[in-house]
């Protein structure tokens, strides 16, 4: 089940089990099937069956073979012999009442004959079978009745002409259908969307119950001591990968300031840091617009964003924590005098989409080097991806790198050429406070001139590189300021209208299409 309830697939076991059905019993009971289990999963995983090695598979279906062919051997003697011990009991019995009825000798006692043998290694073939198959009742020995191995003898026949399951086995395989080829089709799962809660997908089958003794009553034996055990569920090996994303995607190197835009936009509170990697799994956050012009996030105005604290007392029980009015303080608009008793103008929200942060890419994050596929995955969810350049350092480089490792990572991975380097519709110009006059006690900050040049640079560079570039919009930008934060949010606003828009206009498409594919096929049966 895909939901919104949890965000990772830490806390998944490595093997997921269902109860096994119960067993049957007496009183017209049948076992209960086993109980389910529901695993959750975050929306944006990806399920995929991972195919068991051809002979393993083929050599346990083969020993399982064997061993049932053995068992049924087995108790086809064992039944026949049971047959012939009854009528000979049955012809003693009578020419004892005979005897006794007419004063005659008494009848000598009745002989039981050895049990003739089976051959190595099948009467141990049946006995392993027969644990696996039946519950017997306490201090009764039906090694002999014809009822009982009469019944097995059945459902060893109906188990090797697979008309069932053998319901004690501790694995079956899963059914699975099969392609025009021949082959079997491995189940593949794209969870895009929450799954509804009260329809779970169902994967695997249960262990159905046993059935109970009066399944197996007879005109012979009106009260049988045996019943059927519940049998185990089916089992598959499975993949989960998750690829998280939003309507906008941040790509950028580490420490580009993605975690920083981020905050600056959202109420979303990722960890920052002035070292690399601090992010490590994607981040989300949803940007909200006002009808009076502002957005979701912190006050522009008086807030600055800084490292995040890792010190030990900044996670104690002690460790100060923010009150409801200093959040709201924190969230309300520069222009707002707090100390002011006017009632504020009441604001409608107008939109709102979700950003997400993900994880810093290096060179040759496509070969997988370092966590590169890992991290890499997570772009393909996002409608719209925007890079995250540091102008103060060598944007139009990390911008041909990034470029590069989206094409790289289409060509690896077998991707339609453009599907993920083709989203690209922005480019946020990050760091530009570093630029100017340096404050007190800060270091020496380069040239204003220097900061035009390289934004120069990189209009230029994606003009002319980027493809559709005439169409990717850039953003100079302080996100630790906030400054020219609204225009960013402005631009991002547009874009995901756009690719609303075409997602509508996709939908509707698909639509009118499947509509005709009816009509035609409606069409062709009238006639």
């Amino acid at each position: 089940m895909a939901t919104t309830s949890v965000s990772s697939l830490a806390h998944l076991p490595k093997i997921a089990r269902a109860d096994t059905g119960g067993s049957g019993g007496s009183k017209w009971l049948s076992g209960k099937r086993g109980e389910d289990v529901v695993i959750r999963v975050p929306v944006g995983t990806v399920v995929r069956e991972v195919k068991l090695e051809e002979g393993d598979e083929v050599e346990r279906e083969r020993e399982e073979r064997e061993e049932l062919e053995m068992a049924w051997e087995a108790s086809k003697v064992r039944f026949a012999e049971a047959e012939h011990r009854e009528k000979r009991w049955d012809a003693w019995k009578k020419d004892k009442d005979r005897r006794e009825k007419e004063g005659l000798p008494r009848a000598e006692v009745f002989e039981e004959l050895p049990l003739e043998d089976v051959g190595p290694g099948r009467q141990e073939a049946l006995e392993r079978v027969r644990k696996e198959l039946f519950v017997l009742y306490p201090q009764v020995d039906l090694s002999s009745h014809p009822g009982f191995l009469y019944a097995e003898h059945k459902l060893l026949s109906r188990l090797l002409a697979r008309e069932m399951e053998m319901p004690g086995r501790k694995k079956r395989r899963r059914r699975r259908s099969r392609a025009e080829d021949g082959e079997e089709e491995l189940l593949y799962l794209d969870l895009k969307e929450p799954t509804p809660a009260g329809s779970p997908i169902l994967l695997l089958s249960g262990g159905a119950g046993g059935l109970g003794n009066p399944s197996f009553q007879s005109t012979e034996d009106r009260s049988p001591k045996y019943a059927l055990k519940g049998g185990n569920g089916e089992s598959m090996r499975l993949e989960l990968e998750l690829k998280a994303g939003g309507e906008v995607g941040l790509v950028g190197m580490p420490n580009a300031g993605k975690s920083t835009i981020l905050r600056a936009l959202t109420s979303s509170t990722p960890r920052v840091a002035s070292y690399a990697f601090t992010t490590l799994n994607p981040n989300h956050g949803t940007c909200v617009l006002y009808s009076d012009s502002t957005f979701s996030g912190p006050n522009i105005a008086t807030t600055t964003i800084g490292d995040t604290l890792a010190t030990p007392e900044s996670f104690s029980a002690e460790s100060h924590r923010l009150s409801r009015e200093e959040r709201r303080a924190q969230s309300r608009p520069a222009d707002v005098d707090p100390s002011s008793s006017a009632p504020r103008e009441k604001r409608t929200e107008v939109m709102r989409f979700t950003i997400t942060d993900n994880p810093g890419l290096v060179e040759r994050s496509s070969e997988n080097v370092g966590l590169g596929h890992q991290f890499l995955r997570h772009v393909e969810r996002c409608s719209a991806l925007v890079y995250v350049v540091d102008l103060s350092g060598d944007p139009v480089g990390d911008l041909r790198m990034l470029r590069n490792e989206l094409r790289e990572y289409e060509s690896m991975k077998g991707l339609e050429e453009g599907s993920v380097e083709g989203r690209i519709r922005g480019v946020v110009a990050n760091k530009a406070d570093k630029f100017g006059e340096p404050e007190e006690g800060e270091e020496a900050r380069e040239s204003q001139e220097e900061g035009r040049r390289k934004l120069g640079e990189l209009t230029e560079f994606v003009r002319s590189e980027l493809r559709g570039g005439e169409g990717v919009w850039i953003v100079p930008t302080s996100a630790k300021r906030r400054e020219n934060v609204k225009a960013l949010v402005g631009r991002l606003a547009e874009t995901v209208k756009e690719e609303r828009e075409k997602e509508k206009e996709r939908v509707r498409f698909e639509e009118e299409a499947l509509q005709r594919e009816r009509e035609e096929a409606a069409f062709g049966r009238s006639y």
